[in-house]
């Protein structure tokens, strides 16, 4: 008979890492009680003095049992510190109050995610966002963005336009370098892009590819800001091969929009762009790789969000990492001409041409 060696236990390092996976959520819970029912502010406001248990009670209005129950776990998960019998903020909790991306993020969990999150083994073994079915029956999630509530819209939102708008401030000079005349925004969504660039040059037209519910809450937008004369409007289900997007333009720019896809969609759409591009058009795309990343926060972060996609967005698509996206460019017949990393919130520009 073989004897199988004794599998070894876990050094304690391992085991009280496990540990705080398994309560996460609590932790996660905790944390934002501690933020928005003030203690954290107080606290703050009180600097290194910090506060008794009864002036965080005084301070939040909660009971006495509340905030016991709540500093004693914040002290665990390092949010706050115990200065004899007073209690000071941590840096943790300083970050946690004050960052604005870890806010954005937070919130955009709250209400969004967390609850959906939960269908996260349904959604991989059937590849499609099972969990979006907590908000409503579309197929993917961007065919409910204008049907979607608040608080849950305003989150995501914010969440999705805060990446997405530090890219943009970098990307937007660089479409102007070569002069463009007619942009086409493929994957418009509520028009922050477009506004930006009809912002830059008072001559420039552009045209939005998008569903038509997004297209409507974007042309609303533009035209607010008098920009309707200038704004053709192209609805589209990229998701159908026999789409033709616009031709004739001298710029093509798809930002944040091919992680919405799975590796054959964007090949699809890709050679949709090749077909309506010509000689001298560029086409300027803007992604999140994980794997270019300078921080391990920005990654760590950039593969949570490659699972609410899964769960929640479209069940099939990522964040790619470089090497997994470069051969689709490839495959559809785009010649990389230039790549420019870590502009924005960590994002990288590819400016391709079609090839020769």
């Amino acid at each position: 008979m073989i004897r199988k060696e004794r599998t070894r236990l876990p050094t304690g390092q391992a085991r009280a890492a496990a540990q705080s996976l398994a309560f996460a959520p609590f932790a996660f819970w905790g944390a934002i009680a501690m933020r928005d029912q003030g203690l954290l502010d107080a606290l703050e406001r009180a600097g290194a003095e910090g506060l008794s248990e009864e002036g965080l009670v005084e301070a939040s209005g909660l009971s006495a049992y509340a905030v016991s129950v709540l500093t004693d776990f914040a002290l665990d998960i390092g949010l706050i510190e115990r200065n004899g019998e007073r209690l000071a903020l941590a840096a943790l909790g300083s970050v946690l109050l004050n960052d604005e991306l870890t806010r954005v993020n937070m919130d955009f969990t709250r209400d969004f995610a967390y609850h959906g999150m939960a269908r996260l083994p349904e959604a991989l073994a059937e590849e499609r966002p099972a969990g979006l079915a907590h908000f409503g029956p579309w197929a993917t999630l961007y065919e409910g963005l204008a049907e979607l509530k608040d608080p849950a819209a305003k989150s995501w939102f914010r969440f999705d336009q805060f990446f997405s708008e530090r890219a943009f401030e970098a990307l937007v000079p660089r479409i102007f370098d070569r002069q463009p005349s007619h942009v086409v925004d493929v994957g418009a969504n509520t028009g922050n892009l477009a506004a930006r660039v009809l912002r830059f040059d008072p001559d420039v037209k552009l045209t939005l590819v998008d569903l038509p519910d997004v297209l409507a809450l974007a042309h609303q937008r533009l035209s607010d800001e008098g920009f309707a004369d200038r704004v053709k409007l192209h609805p589209a289900q990229l998701l159908d091969p026999a789409l033709e997007l616009p031709a004739e333009a001298d710029a093509m720019v798809m930002s944040q929009l091919l992680a919405c896809f799975s590796e054959p969609e964007i090949v699809s759409i890709l050679n949709r762009a090749v077909a309506a591009m010509g000689p001298e058009t560029r086409l300027y795309i803007i992604e999140l790789f994980p794997d270019v990343q300078v921080h391990e926060a920005a990654r760590y972060s950039l593969n949570a969000i490659s699972l609410y996609f899964t769960a929640m967005a479209t069940g099939n698509s990522r964040f790619y990492r470089r090497d997994q996206l470069l051969p689709l460019l490839d495959q559809a017949g785009l010649a990389l001409e230039s790549e420019h990393e870590h502009i924005g919130e960590g994002h990288t520009l590819l400016v391709c041409r079609r090839q020769d």
